[in-house]
């Protein structure tokens, strides 16, 4: 029903925000990460949004990407995800590699995200593993699969040192564009730490 809405932002808090359009203010639920970035009131924006509709509410869903409000609406289909769990899942990690943890079985990966469980990360790995054919991250790794799993791994090591989702994925995407060819695990990690 919609694919867009544009405006300025006239509230914002960690759950939603209200974008106002020629005197309409939509109240759009957003992911976590979105509220963290260096977003201003009276701003104009614009979102990718996804209308979900229940017995109980009607609700806009609203991302920076399509491709985000795309991959929301992928999870909300995987049987017991709902648009919070969904929501949680794109807000925590980066939508490239949630889509790189669920092609790999990264369980760990998932388990830290708050909401989901072993069983949950399990269902969403097996009902989207086969769907997810192509990554975002550099052309330059997408196309060698072992290499993906490298990246995998190092993300989990980065995560498992005690830094937080977003310090290791910036920190092992910038090293991934500095490397002109592909590194073996150690050395990723060890570059990515000096990036964080």
């Amino acid at each position: 029903m919609y694919e867009h809405i544009r405006g300025t932002l006239s509230y914002i808090c960690p759950e939603y925000f209200v974008i106002d359009t020629n005197g309409i203010g939509y109240k759009i639920f957003i992911p976590v990460n979105l509220y963290t970035q260096n977003i201003q009131l009276s701003q104009e924006i614009c979102l990718f949004v996804s209308f979900v509709v229940r017995e109980d509410s009607m609700k806009l869903f609203g991302f920076q990407t399509k491709d985000d409000r795309n991959f929301f609406e992928k999870l909300c289909a995987v049987s017991g995800i709902g648009t919070k769990t969904a929501l949680s899942l794109i807000g925590h990690v980066e939508s490239s590699n949630l889509k790189l943890a669920i092609q790999t079985g990264n369980t760990l990966l998932l388990n830290k995200i708050p909401g989901i469980g072993k069983k949950t990360a399990e269902r969403i790995i097996y009902e989207l593993g086969d769907k997810i054919h192509k990554l975002k991250l550099d052309s330059k790794t997408t196309s060698n699969e072992n290499f993906s799993h490298i990246a995998s791994d190092a993300l989990t090591a980065l995560i498992n040192l005690g830094y937080n989702h977003t310090q290791a994925q910036k920190a092992l995407q910038k090293a991934l564009d500095a490397s002109p060819k592909e590194l073996p695990l150690p050395k990723l990690i060890t570059r990515a730490l000096s990036l964080v």
